[in-house]
């Protein structure tokens, strides 16, 4: 008969991988996909670039890995990640923005980026660890089989003299590419900055033509999508005062906006990194000055009363239309919004927003639909 101290050691073991089980089941399946290649990050320092907001650091970290810097360009990843970065003991360090400005603290022996929809992002964001990383570090990109991650095997060829699938599963695909970069390795930039990868574009206001700037991964980069075109034909009658443009992206419509004569002062708010760099540098160049430029998650870090509040939303992820974040949106917005204060956003015409803003608002105005998409005005009465 086994000892009461055995069976106690093996009690734990069994809640441990217990824990660890359900630990797995709250991670994103391309984090499920890198904790069953865990033998691949027995690493000193690994660099991760767009991780998702999970358990995932963690668990690495728990299992073994020295230290993880890691940038993110989602704030709402960056707000659930940030409370991990005290619980590792200067083992883990998180950066919000749109690159890796400063040098590493030390070098890393493993790279692992999660992909982006966006391939002029994938392809700034690989020129940026080419200049922060050795050529011979082994870099690992993982993503969903739906975001396009099958074709990335044979771009990184381009690049890379070793490119080979590590494993297949969960719907997702890791890649590993390594050896020296096949063009311009030995062409490392002196620095690297985000300063040339912007896109310009120009938006007609009234007689002046704005020069808008974008950095790749932010949405309609370098050119002006079609809701916006539609939207800004109805801003000729808009309240003065107090102005949230939410989802602002490169700032096109803030930057419409501050040509108009009256007295407003603009809060541009998103939760990308890239949009909001983009967004300043928008205003900026334009000589705004009565601006400011806000991460945050949904209306998370937004304090204040506001005169109108009005919006591009990103609502939709692919196919799928996301009626709760909308329904979240146009809730807090109603608290936000001052008696008598304006929401107005742009959405595609066969999205039922309208029932959505008149539970909320009580009434809901249709004032221009066009190419597919309409312009919603509501307004806060009490």
């Amino acid at each position: 008969m086994e000892s009461r101290k055995v069976l106690k050691y093996k009690a734990a073991i069994e809640l441990n991988s217990v824990l660890k089980i359900m630990s797995s089941l709250s991670l994103s399946n391309p984090s499920q996909l890198i904790v069953r290649n865990m033998d691949c990050f027995e690493l000193d320092h690994l660099l991760m670039i767009g991780l998702p907001g999970d358990q995932l650091v963690s668990q690495l970290l728990d299992e073994g890995l020295g230290r993880v810097t890691a940038l993110t360009r989602d704030f709402s990843d960056y707000r659930r990640l940030k409370p991990l970065v005290g619980n590792h003991n200067d083992r883990f360090f998180l950066t919000f923005a749109p690159v890796l400005e400063e040098p590493l603290s030390s070098p890393v022996d493993g790279v692992l980026i999660f992909l982006q929809k966006s391939k002029p992002l994938m392809d700034f964001w690989l020129e940026m660890i080419r200049f922060h990383v050795a050529a011979n570090v082994p870099i690992y990109l993982v993503g969903e089989n739906d975001e396009g991650i099958k074709s990335w095997k044979k771009r990184l060829k381009q690049s890379f003299s070793d490119v080979k699938s590590v494993d297949n599963a969960r719907h997702c695909v890791l890649l590993e590419a390594c050896g020296a970069m096949n063009k311009g390795a030995m062409n490392k930039p002196d620095q690297f900055t985000e300063k040339g990868a912007y896109k310009t574009f120009t938006v007609q206001a009234m007689d002046k033509a704005l020069s808008i700037s974008s950095l790749p991964g932010v949405f309609s980069h370098g050119r002006l999508d079609v809701g916006t075109e539609v939207l800004l034909e109805t801003l000729n009658d808009l309240p003065s005062g107090n102005v949230l443009d939410f989802g602002c992206g490169a700032g096109v419509i803030s930057a419409y906006i501050s040509e108009q004569p009256e007295e407003r002062h603009l809060t541009l708010v998103d939760c990308d990194a890239m949009a909001l760099a983009s967004s300043r540098k928008t205003m900026n160049d334009l000589g705004v000055e009565n601006f400011q430029v806000l991460a945050s998650d949904g209306l998370s870090e937004v304090t204040g009363q506001f005169d109108l509040i009005i919006s591009n939303p990103p609502f939709h992820q692919g196919v799928k239309t996301h009626y709760e974040v909308t329904e979240r949106f146009l809730s807090e917005s109603h608290q936000k919004l001052k008696v008598g204060g304006e929401l107005r956003i742009v959405a595609n015409s066969f999205l039922k927003y309208p029932p959505i803003i008149e539970q909320t608002f009580g009434r809901c105005e249709t004032l221009l639909s066009r190419n597919g998409f309409s312009i919603y005005r509501a307004f806060k009465k009490v």
